[in-house]
């Protein structure tokens, strides 16, 4: 990749180069493109994601003359690609966190609560469980790293039935809330699978890769908690004393993410953690207040042109890298990983809930993989590089590919399915 050029860049070919400034420009007219019909009928059925990723994909066609043989992961593992991940996940993290009403974790019998402290656990359990049977030869770390990447969920993927008016607001907030926190919940889990793997080369002591991890843990989050509380009380302060305008309260959320993260990463801390500690405490301190709103703002306005750039990417970079190692044991694997490993957890999360059966069925399948997955193997992939398991890639690249496209045509009628369900029964929409 050649990033350095002021003008479109040419190929040894005579085609386009696949670097920073082809990117942008690509990620800017798809913008204006699927803006034009983002209000219409169709964009409930052809959402976002689908649109940059489906991009993405034939970007890289045309740049690579359709084939994914001049790709490899060093495309991935330059530094602008390393700086867009680590940055993009730490501002998703502390945005999703930041947004998080404290009091809606026990809301609606506890329902986000409920979905986190035990569905989230037993879908990475059961994830693990079917990844071994699946691909017993494989090392148990990549297995656990399958798992563990494609428990998050992401509720953008689902926003058409998300955000539709007649939803009831306990769906849509405990899918919301759920898709806000399960990110953050997952990462401490990935890290430490990914200490143990990157240290099996035997550069490092056992003690030493133990206080290393330790270190990431402990300073990780107490750096996040003093600048997001810190953060956030100034904010707050600020704004009470009308010396704060909405745009800079909209800007802080991506400026508190980058300090939370580089401050702790100073100190020893990991980076990622302290963004999600920092969000949650940005959260309880400018809980009900106006500027939490500039927060929200922030997350579904400039933040979308970050994740649109990371779809973009991924049907550009990790697809075309992954589908050569696509087969039926992954296929297999990546539906059950959008049915049964997400949905009976869950399932068995609920119980002793007064939900009905149609609720209990929109909520478990409502649990899209997306941006954070991307984010999370992109991320493996820079801590491994050469030593990444084929199948990691290959099995998380295709679940999140057929989830992208599955779930976004499928919300908006599942959600009208479900919405006349309840008309019929005689129970209030709202």
């Amino acid at each position: 990749m050649s990033g350095t050029h002021p003008v479109c860049p040419i190929d040894g070919t005579g085609g386009l180069a696949l670097d920073a400034y082809g990117i942008l420009v690509a990620v800017a007219a798809l913008i204006v493109t699927y803006g034009l019909f983002s209000g219409a009928p169709l964009a409930r059925y052809v959402t976002g994601p689908m649109v940059f990723t489906a991009a993405g994909f034939g970007l890289a066609a045309l740049w690579f003359d359709s084939s994914a043989a001049t790709l490899d992961r060093s495309e991935i593992a330059t530094e602008a690609m390393q700086l867009l991940a680590e940055f993009g996940l730490a501002i998703l993290l502390f945005t999703d966190a930041a947004r998080i009403n404290p009091t809606h974790l026990r809301a609606g019998e506890g329902l986000p609560a409920r979905m986190l402290l035990i569905g989230l656990p037993g879908t990475m359990a059961l994830g693990l469980l079917i990844a071994w049977a699946f691909f017993p030869g494989d090392p148990w770390w990549s297995l656990a790293l399958i798992a563990l990447i494609l428990a998050p969920t992401d509720a953008a993927l689902g926003q058409s039935a998300i955000a539709n008016p007649d939803m009831p607001e306990f769906v849509s907030q405990t899918l919301n809330v759920e898709s806000g926190l399960n990110d953050g919940l997952a990462l401490p889990p990935i890290l430490i699978v990914l200490g143990i793997a990157a240290g099996n080369d035997g550069s490092g002591g056992f003690a030493s890769g133990a206080a290393t991890m330790a270190g990431h843990l402990i300073l990780g989050p107490l750096a996040g908690i003093v600048i997001g509380y810190g953060g956030g009380w100034l904010i707050r302060r600020a704004v009470q004393r009308h010396e704060m305008t909405r745009l800079f309260q909209r800007l802080s959320a991506p400026a508190l993410a980058i300090v939370a993260y580089a401050g702790a990463e100073a100190i020893g801390g990991n980076g990622f953690i302290a963004a999600f500690a920092g969000g949650l405490m940005v959260s309880v301190t400018l809980h009900r207040a106006a500027s939490a709103q500039r927060l929200e703002d922030f997350a579904v306005a400039e933040a979308n042109i970050l994740i649109s750039a990371l779809f973009l990417l991924f049907g550009a970079l990790i697809v075309p890298i992954g589908m050569d190692h696509w087969d039926l044991a992954a296929l297999g694997y990546a539906g059950l990983s959008l049915t049964v490993i997400r949905m009976v957890p869950i399932f068995l999360s609920l119980i002793g809930t007064k939900l009905d059966w149609s609720t209990t069925m929109l909520l478990a399948w409502l649990g899209p993989r997306g941006i954070a997955s991307v984010l999370y193997l992109l991320i493996a992939l820079q801590a491994l590089g050469g030593e990444t398991p084929d199948r990691l890639v290959s099995v998380v690249s295709l679940t999140v590919f057929i989830s992208i496209f599955l779930h976004g045509l499928t919300a908006t009628p599942f959600a009208a399915l479900y919405l006349a369900k309840r008309r019929k029964s005689g129970k209030h929409v709202k």
